[in-house]
């Protein structure tokens, strides 16, 4: 029930933020049209019935009963004006009408908006990066978190000569600035040969490459585990192999490879039995490190990168999403369930809540530069190809494009939302 109500508390809280962003998107369009003299009817926060409105003499200030976006209503000869301003709108002068503004004010009104998520989602960066001081929870750096209660931490911290503490179940990383690169495994009379991440260079593997090579290795062992009974005899015996890194987060190894000891686990033929009920192999417990810089300049220049690769994140989930990866795009309800799931426990929760939020708004700039009608990035290469061409397309195209666009931009969003409820 508790996790119930967390996805239905995440799903509200998404809502909100999406909704926040959403008017700062429509804000950068607002903010155009009024430098740029258009008429503005209204600048809406929500959609549907109003709530309540707030009217000056030209643009009415409203916000609406369904909070999934907003938008800004400028006269136009092809757009209907706001039921009960018809008389308002036949004084309009053409000067004032987005249809016949300048090409270049009208472009500028196109993309101010997804500039606004991308501006936004920059700060969001920048402000985590040189507040907080580092990336929580990034897969892509070097090496992992443990939770100290974790084997791998416990026989790693033992050959370093270090005193693990079994009671201090949290995740850490800059006690052991180590990099696991291999995992051997016994079972009873099973030898299942050494799990590696082949790594060839004198660069540490990332958490990737690592949570690959324990998940290839859970799997062989899922499968052996399934066919037996455990004994009372048999043992799980580990031994892990790492590599030190440099403390200066670059990833760069010190030395060689170490090979740990062979352990045996307690307990061994319940954690098989565990392991066999469970259908997953548990106690490694590893998590994603967070990514920290070896100067301000390494900051500054990573806020640039992480603002793309977030913005760019959008296309690579659509990709993956039209071959067959359903888990590449989520809506609000994935989203909020995976804001659920947590991270490690001593990952700062707002930076990581800062990054959820940049991400967002990342992808809503990507989104609306997309070449898709009716969203923004279509409108401005439809605006760019009239004024190289000098020639209008017509409104009838225009009409049966954006409908077209709207109905299968609604139906795409219907299938992820129910992918989100039913995976």
């Amino acid at each position: 029930m508790g996790s119930v109500l967390a996805v239905i508390l995440s799903i509200f809280i998404s809502i909100i933020v999406v909704l926040v962003l959403i008017t700062l998107h429509e804000l950068g369009h607002f903010i155009v049209a009024k430098l740029s003299k258009t008429y503005v009817f209204e600048f809406a926060i929500g959609f549907g019935p109003k709530l309540f409105v707030i009217k000056t003499k030209e643009t009415w200030y409203s916000v609406r009963l369904i909070p999934l976006g907003g938008y800004v209503s400028i006269a136009s000869d092809f757009a209907e004006p706001p039921k009960g301003r018809e008389k308002e709108f036949e004084a309009i002068p053409d000067s004032r009408k987005i249809d016949y503004a300048i090409k270049w004010k009208k472009t500028l009104f196109i993309l101010f908006g997804p500039l606004i998520n991308l501006f936004v989602a920059y700060i969001l960066i920048f402000s985590v990066l040189f507040g907080v001081g580092y990336k929580p929870t990034d897969p892509n750096f070097y090496g992992q978190n443990f939770s100290t209660s974790s084997v791998a931490y416990q026989m790693i911290a033992k050959n370093e000569g270090k005193t693990p503490d079994p009671q201090l179940n949290k995740y850490i990383a800059n006690d052991l600035q180590v990099a696991i690169t291999g995992w051997d495994v016994t079972i009873g009379e099973k030898i299942f040969y050494l799990f590696t991440t082949s790594n060839k260079s004198d660069i540490a593997p990332t958490y990737k490459e690592i949570s690959t090579m324990f998940n290839q290795g859970k799997s062989k062992i899922l499968k052996y585990i399934k066919e037996i009974e455990p004994k009372d005899e048999d043992k799980i015996l580990y031994k892990f192999s790492y590599v030190k890194l440099e403390n200066d987060y670059s990833g760069k190894i010190i030395g060689k490879e170490i090979t740990t000891v062979s352990a045996e686990i307690k307990n061994s033929k319940e954690v098989i039995r565990l392991w066999k009920e469970a259908n997953q192999i548990t106690g490694i417990a590893i998590a994603p490190p967070d990514r920290h810089f070896k100067n301000g300049g390494a900051k500054f220049g990573y806020t640039f990168v992480e603002t793309w690769n977030q913005a760019f994140s959008l296309v690579v989930g659509i990709g993956k999403f039209f071959t067959g990866d359903f888990s590449a795009i989520s809506g609000p309800v994935g989203i909020a369930k995976s804001s659920t799931s947590g991270g490690a426990p001593t990952t700062s929760l707002k930076a990581s809540r800062m990054f959820y939020i940049s991400s967002i708004s990342a992808n809503l700039f990507m989104l609306n530069i997309l070449p898709f009608p009716p969203l923004d990035g279509y409108k401005f290469w439809e605006t760019l190809v009239e004024w190289v061409t000098r020639k209008e397309v017509s409104q009838k195209t225009k009409t049966i494009i954006y409908a077209t666009g709207a109905i299968l931009l609604i139906g795409f969003i219907i299938v992820v939302t129910v992918k989100d409820i039913i995976i």
